[in-house]
């Protein structure tokens, strides 16, 4: 399985070794390279992840602390919401982390947006629903969604 994180810093340096698949890692932050896997790290933005990728390369696309924290405006999430279908396989599971707050997520965070994704309940333990809020001071929030054939264009 393949894996691309998307959103670099020192709290994930574990994070390759932990998940057994192949990781890559994408963050704009030059700086925040040294936390992703040697030769399988890209600096640039997420929103434009295709250009550094080939479409229908992952399994897994997870984007962790990217809204609200430069991403953060309305026309940035559905850029990304866009580029994460185009990376991802068929049936690929796109996890979107965010701060559940007024001045981290100043719009509506939707899995469904443009039926892009569907909401999915995926099999990790403790996970009951398609929206998984963690017990924290951070209001953090898990959204998972399967990726949906592309729409049809007119």
């Amino acid at each position: 399985m393949r894996c691309l994180f998307v959103g670099m810093h020192e709290y994930t340096w574990h994070y390759p070794r932990l998940l057994k698949m192949e990781f890559h890692s994408l963050d704009m932050d030059p700086e925040q390279a040294i936390y992703g896997p040697a030769g399988r790290h890209t600096i640039g933005s997420a929103t434009n992840m295709s250009e550094f990728y080939a479409e229908a390369s992952f399994d897994v696309v997870v984007a962790n602390g990217v809204i609200g924290w430069g991403l953060n405006k309305r026309a940035d999430f559905e850029r990304l919401m866009e580029q994460c279908h185009r990376v991802l396989k068929p049936a690929g599971l796109l996890i979107l982390g965010y701060n559940d707050t007024p001045e981290h997520a100043p719009f509506e965070v939707d899995m469904a947006w443009r039926d892009l994704f569907a909401p999915t309940t995926p099999p990790i333990p403790g996970v009951t629903q398609a929206r998984h809020a963690m017990d924290d001071s951070y209001a953090h929030v898990f959204l998972f969604g399967e990726r949906r054939p592309a729409p049809a264009t007119p």
